[in-house]
């Protein structure tokens, strides 16, 4: 009984503490952003932990996974804020919190291994799913500010600005976000003395947009041929708003066919219990159920 209190009381400072961590982020989500204003409050708090960590988890021969989470985290946005090393220990820190739980729960509970290996598994495998999380909705704002960012470019290069100054001009101007933040990066690259078709490939590298990784290729052919970029990114600009187009209409195409699953598994039953059940009811109520 003891145990079953202490994880009870436990349940209930965690649920309370993510509610207010849950209203606490939507009042700063009205704030105006910063670049640099990714890092969770909970994380900051234990991040001395994590950098320790950090430290122990270079020493692992885990070359492969390093790289490929160092490129879901420059993706999200955090290079400045987290390293592979650290996104691991997150992870491990994330899996010795779940195995605590699973403990509780195991002697508090229900006996059962299979919860106690679910909770873990849950513990291994949510902070990359909060990882790609971060990275899908950076490039979904990227992809939809990017046909505006792009009219906007093209009618300061009309107005005779160059492109270099336009894209500096715009990044002043506009309310920060991602694709800004990105533009931000492709200057302070030219800054240091990168070439500007480089800048372009490693901020399409980054994106890992279709769109952008197009945009990016007739940008440093134009720039190569000397063609003229307001016409380059008038056009683009229109073909990437068709793209857009194209695909919202497929995606309306495919949403019946999505529909019929939930449709047949939560509405079509609870519809059908609603009208027979009352069926069922009377008939029983009226002696039918003795002749059966």
């Amino acid at each position: 009984m003891a145990l079953a209190g202490l994880l009870l009381f436990f349940i209930v400072i965690v649920f309370i503490a993510a509610r207010w961590y849950s209203r606490r982020s939507k009042l700063k989500a009205k704030l105006p952003k910063q670049e640099d204003d990714h890092m969770p409050g909970p994380f900051r708090t234990i991040w001395p932990i994590i950098g320790r960590l950090a430290v122990y988890n270079r020493l692992l021969p885990l070359s492969i996974i390093r790289k490929r989470y160092a490129n879901q985290i420059e993706r999200a946005g955090l290079r400045f804020e987290m390293s592979a090393d650290e996104f691991l220990a997150i992870k491990e820190i994330a899996v010795l919190v779940m195995a605590v739980v699973a403990l509780l729960v195991y002697f508090a509970v229900v006996q059962n291994l299979l919860v106690v290996a679910a909770l873990i598994f849950i513990g291994l495998v949510y902070p990359d799913m909060n990882l790609s999380t971060t990275v899908s909705k950076r490039a979904h704002a990227c992809s939809r500010a990017l046909p505006s960012f792009l009219d906007l470019l093209g009618l300061a290069v009309e107005a005779g600005m160059g492109f270099d100054a336009a894209v500096r001009k715009l990044t002043e101007v506009l309310e920060p976000g991602p694709l800004t933040w990105e533009f931000e990066s492709f200057l302070r690259s030219m800054n240091v003395g990168k070439p500007r078709a480089e800048a372009l490939r490693e901020m399409a590298r980054k994106l890992s947009l279709p769109d952008f990784t197009t945009l990016a290729n007739t940008i440093i052919h134009a720039l190569e041929t000397g063609a003229s970029m307001a016409t380059v990114l008038r056009v683009e600009s229109h073909e990437m708003l068709l793209r857009r187009f194209e695909r919202a209409e497929k995606m309306a195409g495919e949403l019946p066919v999505k529909m019929l699953f939930p449709l047949f598994v939560f509405v079509f039953p609870a519809t059908f219990l609603m009208l027979l059940g009352p069926l069922y009811f009377q008939f029983m109520a009226s002696g039918g159920g003795g002749a059966l």
